[in-house]
């Protein structure tokens, strides 16, 4: 278990008398993914080649690396860094709106997400930045979600409404350092005139 995680799981045992590791565990599980889900800071760029003659509609299938979900697509380039509208109906197929007239290859930028299996101490496994970077979000919705459970020496429905309010905030605020790529005071940006298809770092 790494450090970060020792201290989040402290820090939330401190407000939750009597909580247990498994519930913990699980709660957390699911703060992650809802996290990533919502704030896209967790990218990786997927290479892929396209053939010659393809037929319209073909599907490429991209895999992201290690034991991680793509969520969502977030773009599609060129080796030359040109946006190619592209479309993700289902995780890790990508579809072309308009197939090349030559053989091609291209980076797609895919949003991720956390999978199952677990490590083997029960908990999540994420980039070890994030949960750095972010833990006071990560504490606020392990809390709030802890909080909702009913009939536990630490139910308290109006505590989790606030500290999921703030989770939510966090999220956004994750979501648009996120678009940002952490520049202080940057503008958002995208590429001009690309059309986004579905959504999943660094």
């Amino acid at each position: 278990m790494s450090a970060d995680i020792i201290r989040l799981i402290t820090n939330a045992q401190i407000q939750l008398p009597g909580a247990i590791s498994t519930a913990l565990q699980q709660e957390l599980f699911s703060v992650a993914d809802l996290f990533f889900k919502t704030s896209n800071v967790w990218t990786e760029d997927v290479p892929f080649n396209v053939p010659a003659n393809d037929p319209p509609n073909t599907i490429y299938q991209v895999t992201a690396s290690g034991n991680v979900l793509i969520d969502k697509l977030i773009q599609v380039t060129d080796y030359n860094g040109t946006p190619v509208t592209a479309f993700m109906s289902v995780p890790g197929e990508i579809t072309l709106r308009t197939q090349p007239n030559a053989a091609s290859a291209y980076i797609a930028k895919v949003g991720l997400t956390v999978a199952d299996p677990v490590q083997r101490d029960g908990y999540v496994s994420m980039p070890e930045w994030v949960l750095n970077k972010y833990r006071d979000v990560f504490l606020e919705g392990l809390i709030g979600r802890m909080q909702a459970q009913s009939n536990k020496p630490y139910s308290n429905m109006q505590l989790s409404v606030y500290h999921l309010r703030k989770f939510t905030s966090g999220m956004s605020a994750a979501r648009i350092e996120a678009q940002r790529n952490n520049v202080f005071r940057a503008q958002a940006w995208r590429f001009p005139g690309f059309g986004r298809g579905s959504q999943r770092g660094r």
